[in-house]
């Protein structure tokens, strides 16, 4: 091949090749702007996701709070009246208008019978508390109670709490 005919296939091929490069370049800069739009669109998407998600378990922690709330005013209210029904009942006993006793055996009490009556009905012999161990057992059992209501109190707070956030426990 001749330098004359050299030139103008060389001029060509070059001018080819910067044609493609420049193509090349055009598509590879279309493919980057596609994936980025592609990647900020799902980017969007995850945020508006996690910003409803967000919002969802926020409501839902409100609710529990106020149901929480709710139950523990409840258990508030529950306390003071067990408290004034214990008061009430302590009084009555040391004035003597309740009267505690005890069942005995026969042998160990001498206990008033009614000969007369039928062997089924007899009287079955007890005996009398003094107001002070009355009043211990009666806060034996009122602290029994409160024990009682404070853990129902906080099983219906695990329920509520599992319930509001479906959590499964098995």
């Amino acid at each position: 091949m001749s330098k004359t005919t050299w030139r103008p296939l060389a001029a060509v091929l070059l001018c080819g090749a910067i044609a493609g490069w420049t193509a090349q370049g055009w598509r590879k800069d279309a493919a980057i702007a596609a994936l980025q739009q592609a990647a900020a669109t799902q980017a969007a998407t995850a945020a508006t996701a996690l910003a409803q998600a967000t919002a969802r378990v926020l409501a839902l922690e409100r609710a529990a709070g106020a149901a929480l709330m709710l139950r523990a005013d409840h258990l508030t209210q529950e306390q003071t009246h067990a408290k004034t029904e214990r008061d009430r009942f302590n009084i009555d006993v040391r004035s003597g208008a309740v009267r505690l006793s005890i069942p005995v055996t026969s042998g160990q009490c001498a206990a008033a019978s009614n000969s007369a009556a039928a062997a089924g009905d007899q009287l079955q012999a007890r005996a009398e508390l003094d107001p002070a161990t009355a009043a211990a057992l009666d806060a034996i059992a009122g602290d029994g109670d409160d024990a009682t209501r404070q853990l129902n109190a906080c099983i219906d707070a695990y329920n509520l709490v599992r319930d509001t956030y479906h959590v499964q426990t098995e």
